[in-house]
């Protein structure tokens, strides 16, 4: 179900690189200046000869009272914050919670009588403040299966845009606040926008950290490689044959972040695409995901598990196997040498091709940032995969270049994960489909 990652020995970032786009910056807690600067989106050149001011909503509070909870299961003060108890509806996301947006001084737990009492802390239940789950206590008031109520705030996140209308008009657009995955708002026709501004929840005031100027970004262009990397896959595609991928990797390739549009899963949206490319071609794909686990657990699973690793990636004799593992972070630069090489020499003697998948970004505690405005991936792993492509020969779709892009596209990452931690939805998805089907020519 849920990837769980801890992100070892990564370089903690600081002071960002410079934006391009039109200068924002913070004048006071809830007002920007945005301008003077030129800058040209979506073919449109559009200069602001003087700074303008706009005032900012600051985060909206919400009052739930008398939520109801069937039960309270005990409180697991070991588990993953999002399992160590009853989830608050307000906050739940794709399988778990939004963090950090509970104001825990407001939570109320009351038994489910209009009369009965309020419960206490510390001896009827107890809670994770930052991600928003409640579980009783033994010994307390709350038995098993009894029912309560729980009164509480919360902030929800927004995503604002700064646009410019067809006559040159600055103005301030309010997205919709929420949890998860969050998106700019739409826009009017004519309307350009220039710069986003992130409301992650409770914060105090605008700083530096929550303005996204929007400028051009031009990816330098990546030569297809398929014709020197992956030939026998490229081959079979021309000649309209069956070509065999199994993408193998964990949650994310399980669908996390999309469980409910299978068709959304990144594999599903590059099959779709390359066969598109490709049409005389019977593209078979084929799916093996294990969440929460790394490439090494996979491949040492027993034999009578529910995932095997000769079972579901080798057994169906693929062409082409494309690999994720976003757990597999905890690996050095140098691990990632020697643990990826013993995995070519076992799908080359299967006759497989090969296909890395650099990461996406995962929240930033988790990765040890302090910004989420960086070019380049930090994690050691990243730059292992990188190096393990280049000096053996391996097709390396560039995953986690994309996601750096993403801030100077004015898109906090963090707004693609679909359950707040490290999940994508289906537009980051959709980059690891791009990020696969730019190595293959037209």
């Amino acid at each position: 179900m849920m990837t769980l990652l801890i992100a070892l020995g990564v370089q903690i970032l600081g002071s960002p690189p410079q934006a391009g786009g039109i200068p924002i910056r913070t004048v006071a807690d809830w007002s920007v200046e945005v301008g003077p600067g030129t800058v040209t989106l979506d073919g449109r050149e559009i200069t602001l000869a003087r700074g303008e001011t706009l005032v900012v909503e600051p985060p909206e509070r919400r009052s739930i009272r008398d939520e109801a909870h069937p039960a309270l299961p005990l409180f697991r003060p070991k588990a993953g914050g999002w399992l160590k108890g009853s989830r608050l509806e307000k906050l739940i996301t794709v399988e778990c919670t939004a963090t950090g947006l509970l104001l825990p001084e407001t939570v109320r737990v009351k038994a489910q009588a209009s009369e009965g009492p309020v419960l206490s802390r510390g001896s009827d239940y107890e809670m994770d403040e930052f991600w928003g789950t409640i579980g009783r206590l033994e010994g307390g008031r709350i038995g098993e299966g009894i029912p309560v109520r729980i009164d509480y705030d919360y902030t929800p996140c927004r995503l604002d845009s700064v646009v410019v209308g067809p006559e040159g008009k600055v103005s301030l657009v309010r997205g919709t606040p929420g949890v998860g995955s969050i998106e700019p708002p739409r826009l009017a026709p004519g309307e350009t926008a220039i710069a986003n501004l992130w409301i992650p929840g409770p914060i105090p005031k605008l700083t530096a950290e929550n303005l996204f100027p929007i400028e051009r970004v031009e990816s330098p262009p990546v030569a297809p490689v398929a014709e020197r990397l992956l030939p026998k896959t490229l081959e079979k595609l021309r000649a309209g044959n069956e070509v065999t991928i199994v993408a193998w990797g964990d949650s994310v390739t399980d669908g996390g972040g999309v469980e409910k549009n299978p068709e959304l899963r990144y594999q599903n949206q590059f099959a779709k695409a390359l066969q598109e490319r490709f049409p005389k071609a019977a593209i078979r794909m084929l799916t093996a995901g294990w969440g929460g686990q790394h490439s090494r657990g996979y491949m040492e699973a027993p034999p009578e598990g529910a995932k095997v690793f000769a079972r579901d990636v080798l057994e169906p004799k693929p062409d082409l196997v494309t690999i994720e593992f976003v757990n597999d972070a905890y690996l050095s630069e140098e691990q990632t040498q020697g643990h990826y090489r013993k995995i070519k020499d076992i799908l080359e003697a299967n006759g497989s091709e090969i296909i890395l998948i650099t990461p996406h970004l995962v929240r930033p505690d988790w990765m040890a940032v302090t910004t989420m405005k960086f070019d380049e991936d930090p994690r050691p792993y990243v730059k292992g995969l990188y190096r393990f492509a280049k000096e053996n020969g391996v097709a390396l779709a560039d995953g986690s270049r994309r996601w750096c892009e993403l801030w100077r596209q004015g898109i906090p990452y963090v707004t693609l994960e679909a359950n707040s931690i490290n999940h994508p939805d289906a537009r980051g998805h959709a980059l690891f489909a791009e990020a696969l089907m730019e190595l293959f020519p037209e």
